[in-house]
């Protein structure tokens, strides 16, 4: 399909062609009918990704402070991988449109396959045929509304949710600073509440399309302007002032501390430098209000995505009512998108149609539309329901591989490594929204993009399979591998629920095929040789494991349960694999107790005290928090036992004091053991031995994940089996 596309310094965006979007959880899929392009915030997040490191670090301060961070935690290597994966990723631009749902969730109920939709949201609402949406980012579209009018529901939204922060009453005297379309269509909607209309801008050729959108003054941005406003309200100033401009500078802020009335409102809804005059906002008390995008449930992870919806009764405009509303009113007549519309172009000809906006000119340029007339995507392709006994590369000592996932961790560490290991060929990729998948597959040398991981799975020249994706697609994509009879590789965790681990026990008894988690800690150089010393040792063991794991807010995926898991099974599983390595034992009990914390800045299950005792009469503990900082180093670990005491700070250094002394070993940089786990790995698909990590160790592992849960739930140690 057909996708609009800035790469990095690129001097324009591009139509690529790219897979069709998966189906990622609670959503839709769409085929496009009709796009916006938003002139003035597409222009600035090209001219961004346009300007060099040094540009792009002056204009996100905030972005060079978390790649310092990354340097000092995780070294200069791994985080330069990381941050050229990112760059590399081209920018999915657009973030309102109009289609048709072509496939609807089965956890969605309000959504049927043919219905028009609207659709909202950056990297969703794309300009692209077709498209992904979490359903609380789409609204049907009323019978009497075309799609052009409805593509326009991003910006509508946008200025309905600065009206309603506005809280504005009949009669009022409101200023609109900034008449592009967000001004525009903000002005329409203030002349349907019965408010007074004075609109602002520095380009006289917006004027008279304003006092058509429902202004009853339409000035130019001069040094007479406070004038004009203050004559046209008595000398009073106005009740409210509206910022829809977007500017580098504080002029709009200024100047409506200027024009407003006392004890007035400044509501900002566009991109503005937010350097307020004190002295005029102070005189006057005027009260300063920003307006969050669409409304609330932006940025709310488990509204957007996870489609949970606020109660009507305590916040009666969610962004999902906004976008409503706002096509309700266009039904009605209330709001008339059909003026703003000065261009239209097919995608295939959307270089044209930002070469116009680039363009220093004269010419109005407001509502820039998207056409997609091609036919609908077919996504239902026929996959054979027998698959073939084995998959076998042509060349015996060249495993052909599919990959699936190509997020950061993918990109900036698994894929790396795996482009140097001569013995895998990279031959198809595939992830959810296509544009990352091509990104990779020219980065790391794949033959080519998928748009399904069932064409991987009957591919007879992918012979195995890496799965990278986000947590709950885990389980489904091993069992359907081990069905294909393709041996797999799973970053961790294996799945997300007991029933899920069933289920796969029971298809690897079918379908043995290798099948490998990516617990890499047991392979990290530093972590072999602490291995190598307890050889010799038939003492239990007594170790103590702190992670300084750092904190991720709980409004994010890896947090959400139905699609990460929490961060006891995303992440803790790595540190119990490793004292399940290190003791060669299994967890017979296991006792967890987390914190009490006081407020919901931290979550309890993030930091947590984990003792297991292991079958062997060892005892580990893991001290597992969130609520540090990443400023110390993340992981520490001690071994005692058998006249034996070791310990390794962050995978930089080791000590070991034994019978010959004290030794000590400093990496020349931090090796957590990725690519020596992938290495084994291969080997083991070249060779077609057993996976490196046996699966009764993986089932072991897992399942005392889940238990430690089951401890934290009850209260009480689990014993292991019950």
């Amino acid at each position: 399909m057909k996708q609009v596309l800035q790469y990095n310094r690129a001097k324009a965006p591009e139509v690529v062609d790219v897979p069709q979007p998966q189906m990622k959880g609670k959503g839709i899929l769409v085929d496009n009918r009709c796009s916006l392009i938003s002139v003035g915030t597409e222009r600035q997040m090209i001219e961004l990704s346009q300007m060099s490191l040094i540009g792009k670090a002056r204009q996100r301060p905030d972005l060079v402070k978390q790649v310092l961070n990354k340097v000092r935690t995780e070294g200069l290597t791994a985080t330069y991988n990381k941050v050229m994966g990112r760059l590399r990723t081209p920018l999915p631009l657009g973030y309102s449109s109009a289609g048709i749902v072509t496939e609807v969730d089965s956890a969605i109920d309000r959504f049927t396959p043919g219905q028009r939709v609207a659709c909202a949201g950056f990297a969703y609402a794309c300009h692209a045929e077709s498209i992904y949406v979490p359903a609380n980012l789409a609204v049907k579209i009323p019978d009497n509304v075309s799609f052009e009018q409805a593509s326009f529901v991003t910006l509508g939204a946008i200025a309905l949710q600065g009206v309603r922060v506005a809280d504005l009453h009949l009669g009022e005297n409101v200023v609109v600073i900034g008449l592009g379309l967000l001004g525009q269509i903000t002005c329409m909607l203030l002349t349907a509440s019965g408010c007074k209309v004075i609109g602002i801008d520095i380009d006289k050729t917006k004027l008279e399309l304003a006092k058509k959108s429902g202004a009853s003054i339409a000035l130019p941005s001069d040094n007479a302007t406070i004038q004009h406003v203050l004559e046209a309200t008595s000398g009073r100033g106005v009740d409210t002032v509206i910022i829809t401009a977007a500017a580098d500078s504080a002029a709009p802020i200024e100047l409506a501390g200027d024009i407003c009335r006392e004890k007035g409102k400044v509501v900002v809804v566009g991109a503005v430098k937010m350097d307020v005059p004190r002295k005029v906002y102070y005189e006057k008390e005027l009260e300063l209000r920003l307006s969050r995008s669409y409304g609330p449930g932006r940025y709310d992870y488990t509204y957007e995505e996870s489609g949970q919806d606020y109660p009507y009764g305590y916040v009666r405009w969610t962004e999902n009512r906004n976008m409503q509303a706002f096509l309700e009113l266009i039904s009605i007549g209330k709001v008339d998108i059909s003026r703003l519309i000065t261009h239209r172009f097919d995608v295939d000809k959307a270089d044209e149609a930002y070469e116009l906006i680039s363009k220093k000119t004269s010419e109005l340029i407001l509502g820039v539309v998207l056409n997609y007339p091609g036919k609908s995507a077919n996504r239902n392709q026929e996959v054979p329901n027998v698959f073939p006994k084995s998959a076998v590369p042509k060349n015996r000592l060249q495993v052909g591989i599919g990959f699936v996932g190509a997020g950061g961790f993918a990109s900036g560490v698994l894929l790396p490594h795996i482009k140097r290991i001569s013995s895998l060929r990279p031959v198809s990729i595939m992830s959810g929204s296509g544009v990352s998948a091509v990104t990779s597959a020219e980065m790391f040398g794949f033959d080519r993009t998928s748009s399904s991981y069932e064409q991987m799975l009957i591919d007879k020249n992918v012979s195995a399979l890496f799965i990278a994706n986000r947590h709950n697609q885990h389980a489904e994509f091993v069992m359907k591998a081990l069905k294909a009879r393709k041996p797999v590789f799973v970053e961790k965790p294996l799945c997300l629920k007991t029933e899920e681990l069933a289920k796969i026990i029971r298809e690897y008894k079918e379908n043995p095929m290798p099948v490998m988690v990516g617990f890499n800690r047991r392979f990290a150089p530093l972590i072999r040789k602490m291995k190598s010393a307890l050889s010799e040792n038939k003492h239990p063991l007594s170790i103590h494991y702190r992670i300084n794991a750092g904190f991720i807010p709980a409004n994010n995926w890896i947090q959400d349960e139905e699609s990460g898991g929490g961060r006891i099974i995303g992440e803790v599983c790595h540190f119990v694999d490793l004292l399940c390595y290190l003791t060669e034992a299994s967890p017979m009990k296991i006792s967890a107790e987390s914190l009490a914390m006081p407020d919901e800045t931290y979550r309890s299950d993030d930091n947590l005290q984990l003792m297991i005792r292991f079958s062997d009469g060892s005892v580990g503990t893991i001290n597992y928090v969130a609520s540090g900082n990443k400023l110390m180093p993340k992981e520490y670990l001690e071994v005692f036992g058998g006249g034996m005491a070791m310990r390794m700070d962050d995978f930089k250094t080791l000590s070991i004091a034994g019978k010959k002394g004290l030794t000590m070993d400093k990496a020349k940089s931090q090796d957590k053991g990725h690519k020596a786990m992938l290495e084994v790995w291969a080997d083991c698909l070249v060779k077609g031995s057993e996976s490196p990590i046996s699966i009764a160790e993986i089932i072991t592992t897992t399942q005392a994940t889940f238990d430690v849960i089951r401890s934290l739930q009850k209260g009480e140690a689990i014993w292991t089996g019950n």
